[in-house]
């Protein structure tokens, strides 16, 4: 038996702006940390204020991975909860299964995902689809990939009130996945995800997902800034949103 992986990450999250999204999750990433016939990763943080201000922020996510030959099995899970004086910023949730068979360093992916966004008035986004991902050049721990694909999406707004929305697409997806080595500690490690509408190329989603790391032996430190927009939303929201983090992972 291979060895077994495990990947303990605790989290340290500064928001930029009070706007968040899941609606992209980025799992493909994860392809760089499956090296083994089994991985497990785990994402807890929280924080609670009391006083002037009553704040409570809950996060969590799971990510298991088995390997079998050529083939990869995903399945990840997410929650946020954040309330500010009892009110609830958010209370989202994320899940994913995806499927990976390899080709050389090449494969092809399908995936069902399922999720929700308090704060982009989204209760819920499932979507079915898949796609082929190419490695375009290599050179030891740094790589290049590109994929195209397409899948189907539905998604729910304000089903609380009157104007409840239903929208029901069809989506072009093509994407790049990069990992460069700056130095023996140092690496970059960055996502890029481009989706559109396959009636309408005017209605464009884009997300962009960098991650630096600094590498301390068992220790591993980094910076992370996540960019999402979408060219037309559905509903009264902002086009963007960005978000800062800050954390370190162990592997034990």
């Amino acid at each position: 038996m291979n060895k077994l992986k495990t990947v303990l990450t605790i989290l340290l999250s500064l928001i930029f702006y009070n706007t968040f999204s899941q609606a992209i999750l980025n799992t493909e990433a994860m392809l760089k940390e499956i090296d083994s016939t089994f991985a497990f990763k785990l994402n807890v943080d929280g924080n609670m204020n009391f006083g002037n201000i009553e704040l409570t922020e809950i996060g969590s996510s799971l990510t298991l991975g088995k390997k079998i030959k050529n083939s990869l099995v995903r399945m990840s899970l997410g929650y946020e909860y954040i309330s500010e004086d009892k009110e609830i910023l958010s209370n989202d949730w994320t899940g994913q299964i995806r499927y990976n068979k390899f080709f050389n360093k090449n494969s092809v992916f399908l995936f069902i995902q399922g999720s929700n966004v308090k704060s982009l008035k989204l209760d819920h986004r499932y979507i079915i689809g898949g796609g082929y991902r190419i490695r375009v050049k290599e050179n030891k721990s740094n790589y290049f990939d590109v994929t195209a694909g397409f899948f189907y999406e539905d998604e729910l707004y304000e089903k609380e009130l009157n104007s409840q929305l239903s929208i029901y697409n069809y989506r072009y997806s093509f994407s790049s996945f990069s990992n460069v080595l700056i130095n023996e500690k140092i690496s970059l490690n960055t996502s890029v995800y481009y989706q559109i509408n396959s009636k309408d190329f005017k209605d464009k989603r884009l997300f962009i997902d960098p991650r630096l790391y600094f590498d301390l032996v068992s220790l591993k430190i980094y910076l992370n800034v996540k960019y999402r927009h979408h060219s037309t939303p559905y509903v009264d929201i902002l086009k963007s949103d960005t978000e800062y983090t800050f954390g370190f992972e162990i592997d034990l």
